[in-house]
């Protein structure tokens, strides 16, 4: 019968005796199998090399697939309108799938870890061959041209799905860049390197699932911006004609974007309709920012030094 056999490396025997099933055994005929093509740099790359470097980048490749289509579907989640259950809209879903991708990146960097520091303590060498140069330098490649979309992309539009995959493919860039240093270190005698290379790999990977979670966190938690982007919408406030003083401003964050609250001060005796038009041109002001989802104005009036 025809065998796949992965071990030293992968070949496929036509001559391989068929299985006898034992005691609760079963022979299962296969009729039709479909391959992932992120298994094919793997199949040949680490099952042909024992490569740690290779696992560390196929691994980093599912990631990509994972997070791929986690922040896809955030993102357009996170575009819908507001609805009888969302009244605010669904800004969460992109910061949620950014911390999701965060915990895949931490899970697979143990991995990766695991792996290279196993190893290295078996004093295990990889096979340097043309495949995984082949692997390692295809994948730069194509990371290369990703960031530089990603950056044209970026220009013009934000949001945490995007920066987290712009995280991702900055931390793909530099994994690819040690990785490449590492195989022509082994391929040099230096057998060591290639699991040695592996293991920072490793942190870098989880060091950028790391920062993606404290970032996204502060969305979800509702955390305040800088004081500075507050002293921002405080002078785009002040800025509108008939505001006399802002008072209280305050803002978080809900989602990848900010809610504002603020309570101005106008003149004492003005018109019930004209202070509402005040409030209406603070409000259009603060929501011009890109940063603010919602602003709410309270309207308060200033008299002989007071507030009422």
């Amino acid at each position: 019968m025809l065998a796949l056999h992965l071990d030293p490396a992968p070949r496929l025997d036509p001559d391989t005796p068929e299985p006898t099933p034992g005691p609760g055994e079963a022979v299962v005929a296969l009729r039709l199998a479909g391959v992932c093509d992120t298994d094919l740099p793997l199949a040949r790359g680490y099952l042909g090399s024992r490569s740690q470097l290779v696992l560390a980048q196929g691994s980093d490749s599912l990631l990509d697939i994972g997070a791929g289509a986690i922040l896809a579907l955030s993102a357009w989640v996170g575009s819908r309108p507001g609805d009888e259950n969302h009244p605010f809209g669904h800004g969460r879903a992109e910061p949620i799938g950014a911390l999701v991708t965060a915990v895949l990146a931490g899970v697979l960097a143990f991995e990766v870890l695991r792996s290279a520091i196993g190893a290295l303590l078996l004093g295990e060498e990889a096979l340097m061959d043309r495949w995984v140069a082949a692997v390692l330098g295809g994948k730069f490649v194509l990371k290369l041209g990703l960031w530089g979309l990603i950056r044209r992309v970026r220009a013009n539009h934000s949001g945490a799905a995007l920066h987290a995959l712009v995280v991702d493919t900055r931390n793909d860039l530099v994994a690819c860049s040690s990785s490449l240093v590492g195989f022509a270190l082994a391929r040099s005698g230096a057998g060591w390197a290639d699991g040695a290379l592996a293991i920072p790999v490793a942190f870098f990977i989880a060091w950028g699932g790391l920062g993606l979670a404290r970032e996204n966190l502060r969305y979800l938690m509702g955390e305040a911006p800088e004081e500075a982007v507050l002293d921002e919408l405080r002078s785009a406030a002040a800025a509108v004609p008939g505001v006399l003083h802002v008072g209280r401003l305050r803002a978080q964050y809900a989602g990848p974007t900010l809610q504002v609250d603020v309570c101005i001060l106008v003149p004492a005796g003005q018109r019930v309709e004209e202070a509402h038009d005040v409030s209406v041109a603070v409000q259009r002001a603060l929501e011009a920012d890109e940063r603010v989802e919602l602003a709410f104005v309270h309207v308060d009036t200033e008299l002989d030094g007071e507030h009422h």
